[in-house]
């Protein structure tokens, strides 16, 4: 899973580094991690609904259709957890929303190298099919999103220590 890391560098105007360090640890932490989390949210919000269109756009072959498609893009979300002062908000894929059986679709159809099912179930016959990546390149930004929203939320906090 990626990763983002943000640095941001706090030159509050009329108060000391040292001062806002020492009120930023004094700050409640539920407050701290709930204004990061309501920055964060709605910033990754636009990319779950950008995963969804993603893999409803996967091309089908043949005429009939199953409704694969619309049960993979029903498993994007965004994930958020923490504990302390440490927030996590996430675009993922939750397999546990697809049926018994199709757990592993999600990742066969974004997966790197070709993978094997059966033909609309029937387990007698089986077919060799390429991966359709659709969701890395739809969730691409969110890390640059992730971090202007972090920097907003940083900028909330210094307000509010400011005065």
């Amino acid at each position: 899973m990626a990763k983002l890391r943000i640095e941001a560098s706090l030159r509050p105007s009329g108060a000391s580094l040292r001062t806002i360090g020492r009120e930023l640890r004094d700050m409640d932490s539920r407050k701290v991690t709930g204004i990061f989390r309501d920055a964060l949210e709605p910033a990754a919000a636009p990319f779950v609904r950008a995963v969804k269109a993603s893999a409803l756009a996967i091309p089908v072959a043949g005429t009939k259709q199953t409704g694969l498609r619309a049960r993979i893009a029903a498993c994007a979300e965004t994930a958020t957890w923490g504990t302390g002062r440490t927030v996590n908000v996430a675009v993922q894929m939750n397999p546990q929303r697809m049926p018994r059986g199709e757990m592993a679709l999600p990742l066969g159809m974004e997966g790197a190298k070709r993978w094997r099912h059966p033909v609309y179930g029937d387990r007698e016959v089986w077919v060799t099919q390429a991966p359709h990546p659709y969701f890395h390149q739809a969730a691409d930004g969110f890390g640059r999103a992730g971090g202007e929203a972090l920097k907003a939320s940083l900028d909330d906090i210094t307000r509010q220590l400011n005065g």
